[in-house]
């Protein structure tokens, strides 16, 4: 059964159609892997920090080879300081198709079957988790604890890291010009020991890898285990997807959540 194509399997979602629709033309109306690909770009089109694309570069260390995306783009006003606030970042973004593959085929993995509801819990997920949004490095403003107001956050490979400098993260939250630069050039030297928890573009956390048969060893989310390797997995798991139908960080999330 699982020498299936994807498109044979999408086919079969006869089950998930309405009743008033014809099952054939429902099933592709609502499940083809087309449909799914424009849902996958209204995730996209959240995408908020594509804002102003600077350049293409495939020569960023550690991701040689890969299109990577340098964007400048600004929040909305701050409620602090009355203006919008500038951010920097690089990013590898998936298109709507790949992302759509990586989502089938995640569900498929994990459950053996495909199903409206599972596509679009994971669908939906991704969209409000990150909209997509992979960031390779650079400072990503979200306005999470307060409303509008938009607060820095630092990311590397895909994961929020925190910077060993302290004059290099503003203390007001507002990043000048020589911070975001900073941002965009991290090595891991640069770093505080721990990172965060969460990986993008599913908030795919170390607990989740593991269980999905993770053997690097990269700690663990409790504060003080959150090893530096997490970046090296994470960034080595998004290079493979990039190429592929299927992304294990997506799965991760999946086997742990449907």
């Amino acid at each position: 059964m699982k020498k299936l194509t994807i498109l044979a399997l999408l086919a079969a979602l006869v089950s998930s159609c309405r009743s008033d629709v014809d099952p054939v033309l429902g099933t592709y109306l609502k499940d083809s892997l087309s449909v799914v690909t424009e849902r996958c770009q209204n995730v996209l089109d959240a995408a908020y920090m594509a804002g102003t694309l600077l350049e293409e570069r495939t020569d960023i260390p550690g991701w040689e080879g890969f299109p990577v995306k340098h964007y400048e783009y600004y929040t909305g006003v701050d409620v602090k300081i009355n203006v919008p606030k500038k951010g920097e970042v690089y990013m590898l973004n998936p298109s709507a198709e790949k992302l759509a593959k990586w989502i089938i085929n995640a569900v498929w993995d994990v459950k053996g079957t495909l199903n409206y509801e599972d596509i679009e819990k994971v669908r939906t997920f991704i969209k409000w988790q990150s909209g997509g949004q992979f960031p390779v490095r650079g400072a990503v403003y979200e306005a999470m604890y307060t409303p509008d107001f938009y607060e820095p956050y630092i990311f590397k490979d895909g994961v929020t890291v925190y910077v060993a400098d302290s004059l290099m993260f503003p203390a007001d939250k507002h990043c000048t010009q020589e911070q975001l630069d900073f941002y965009l050039n991290l090595t891991n030297a640069d770093l505080k020991p721990n990172t965060g928890r969460y990986a993008r573009i599913c908030s795919t956390t170390r607990e989740m890898y593991y269980a999905n048969g993770g053997t690097v060893a990269v700690g663990t989310g409790n504060d003080g285990e959150r090893s530096q390797a997490w970046l090296d997995v994470v960034r080595d798991l998004y290079q493979k997807a990039w190429n592929s139908d299927k992304n294990e960080l997506i799965t991760a999330w999946a086997k742990s959540n449907l």
